[in-house]
C-alpha cells in the first residue's frame, strides 16, 4: 500500500456538515470526510491542469460528482497534534426555506426574505493533516504538483495546500496504535473489541457505479468529467481525538511512525466489506 501525506492550511473557519439534521441546528465534523477531501482534491487536480473547477448547484435535481476514482482514495484530514483546533458554536441569521435565493442576493428590492435563527457550528484548526492511498504508486506524482493550489473546502471554509510528502510505502501489522484517520465502528463489533476514549459520528462513502473502472489508468482523473458514483452509503465511525489515552489495538498500514491507517477504513472506501 502506498500513501501521500498532504499538509493543508485553512484560511479560514469551515463547516462540514453532519448529515442526517435539522435546518435550525447546523453542527460540524470536527475534521474533514473522506469525501469531502476528495472532492477537494479532485477540484485542485482540475485546476493544476488548466481546467475549470466545475459548478455543482445544490438545487440541480441531479448534480454531477467530482471526486478521485477508486483507486485513490482519499482518507479525510484530520487536526495536526500539538496544534490549534476545535469547534465554535454560534448564532446566525439563516434562509427559512431551503430552496430560496432572496437570502443570499446583495440587493433585495420588492421582495422580502424570510429570515430565521441559526445556530451554526464552526471547525477552527491551525493545521490539517489529510492522506490518499492507493494499491500501486502509479499515478500518486501527479498530486504532488498540488503543493499552492487551494479552494473552497466543505459547505463553509477554503483551505490551501502547502506541502505534499513523497510517496510513502506502508506495511501491514496488527498492533496498539492511535490511528490517523477515521475507524469504521464495525471493525471493533466484529472483533468484540471494547471502544474507549472516541467519539461516534455516521458518515457516507461513494456507491461506484457497477460499470466503473477501479484499475483506471493514473491520468483517468485529470479530465472534466464527473465521476461515476450511484449514490452516497452510510456507515458509522469512531473518531479518537488526539488528547485521548485509548489506544486500540487493529490491523494498521503504518510506515512505522506517526501514519497508522486501519485497513477496515480503506477496505470500507472500496466497498469490499460491510457493503
Amino acid at each position: 500500500m502506498y500513501c501521500l501525506q498532504f499538509t493543508i492550511q485553512p484560511t479560514a473557519a469551515m463547516t462540514f456538515r453532519i448529515l442526517p439534521g435539522s435546518i435550525l441546528n447546523i453542527s460540524t465534523y470536527p475534521f474533514v470526510p473522506p469525501t469531502t477531501l476528495s472532492g477537494f482534491l479532485r477540484r485542485l487536480v482540475m485546476m493544476s491542469v488548466g481546467l475549470d473547477i466545475p459548478e455543482t448547484r445544490v438545487n440541480n435535481e441531479n448534480p454531477p460528482t467530482y471526486a478521485l476514482p477508486p483507486n485513490y482514495l482519499a482518507l479525510g484530514a484530520y487536526p495536526v497534534k500539538g496544534k490549534l483546533s476545535g469547534v465554535h458554536r454560534t448564532f446566525r441569521k439563516g434562509m427559512r426555506e431551503f430552496n430560496h435565493d432572496i437570502f443570499s442576493r446583495l440587493y433585495i428590492d420588492e421582495e422580502k426574505a424570510n429570515f430565521q435563527l441559526h445556530t451554526w457550528e464552526y471547525f477552527i484548526a491551525e493545521e490539517l493533516v489529510g492522506y490518499v492511498v492507493a494499491d500501486s504508486s502509479n499515478g500518486l506524482e501527479h498530486f504532488q504538483r498540488l503543493q499552492g493550489y487551494g479552494c473552497k473546502l466543505g459547505k463553509e471554509g477554503f483551505a490551501i495546500v502547502t506541502e505534499v510528502s513523497e510517496i510513502i510505502e506502508l506495511h501491514q501489522e496488527t498492533s496498539p496504535k492511535f490511528p490517523s484517520t477515521i475507524v469504521p465502528m464495525e471493525n471493533f463489533l466484529q472483533s468484540n473489541q471494547f471502544v474507549g476514549g472516541c467519539d461516534i459520528y455516521n458518515l457516507y462513502r461513494h456507491k461506484w457505479s457497477g460499470d466503473v473502472n477501479t484499475q483506471s489508468e493514473p491520468e483517468g482523473f485529470l479530465d472534466n468529467q464527473p465521476t461515476k458514483v450511484d449514490d452516497f452509503i452510510p456507515f458509522v465511525t469512531a473518531y479518537f481525538a488526539s488528547e485521548s489515552n485509548y489506544i486500540p489495538i487493529l490491523d494498521f498500514y503504518t510506515d512505522g511512525n506517526e501514519i497508522n491507517i486501519p485497513v477496515s477504513l480503506i477496505n470500507l472506501l472500496k466497498g469490499e466489506v460491510y457493503a
